[in-house]
């Protein structure tokens, strides 16, 4: 029900009104800019076609953060059943040995020692992309704290090209960090607008759009755990 006494109070009213009481202007009149900005074709694909995708990520960066005990075998284990993408969940000491994992069989390169030339902060998410025989991984790190020392780390890791099933047709959608493209469609990534100079690219940017000869596209950054990851979509010029 609107309120009868309400109605006669506009946001210059209430902005003149100062004057008398504060002997000057305390609040400026709001302006709300009601033009609807025009989407174009391909930023409007680009944002739903990395949707899901990103939810996922972002499911995943949270489930994680709300293990609060790393001796939550249940909790850890549901991991397997929310994100049927990851890979592996591994129970780390501070120094980055492997005191535990699910599955049980730990690849012979596994090697989180890199963990302890890390700045932690408390209960902070941090994400690493390393390279293994079979490509690319991420792997997120829980830390846990006690008075301020590292105690243990959860470590969660999957393969980037996994969940290209959450993006539909993955023939020209681009996924990639600043040190590696992990899937470019059908294309070979030096034959894409998006073979760029990413760590000068992203000084400055977290969205562009690009082209050549044969092809156009847009990327936009998803920062991940301290990690910046791009997503992008490519079509050829003169189709939407």
């Amino acid at each position: 029900m609107a309120c009868s006494a309400c109605l006669a109070i506009t946001d210059s009213q209430t902005y003149k009104d100062t004057k008398r009481f504060y002997y000057t202007y305390v609040n400026k009149p709001a302006v709300v800019d009601y033009t609807v900005a025009e989407i174009s074709p391909i930023d409007s694909r680009l944002t739903k076609t990395f949707a899901k995708m990103d939810k996922e990520l972002t499911q995943l960066e949270r489930a994680l953060d709300g293990i609060l005990d790393i001796t939550n075998v249940e909790a850890i284990t549901n991991l397997f059943s929310q994100f049927s993408w990851i890979s592996h969940v591994y129970a780390l000491s501070p120094e980055g040995e492997v005191l535990g994992a699910i599955p049980s069989y730990v690849p012979d390169n596994v090697n989180f020692a890199y963990i302890q030339e890390k700045e932690i902060k408390a209960r902070e998410i941090i994400a690493e992309i390393q390279e293994n025989p079979l490509g690319y991984e991420i792997i997120l790190f829980r830390p846990y704290m006690m008075s301020g020392e590292i105690q243990a780390f959860l470590a969660v890791t999957f393969d980037p090209k996994s969940l290209l099933p959450y993006v539909g047709d993955p023939s020209h959608v681009l996924f990639l960090s600043e040190q590696a493209p992990f899937w470019t469609g059908e294309h070979y990534y030096e034959d894409t607008p998006f073979a760029l100079d990413w760590t000068q690219e992203l000084k400055s940017k977290s969205y562009d759009t690009v082209s050549n000869d044969s092809y156009e596209g847009a990327w936009i950054v998803r920062y991940y755990g301290g990690q910046r990851l791009i997503y992008g979509i490519m079509e050829e010029k003169g189709k939407e």
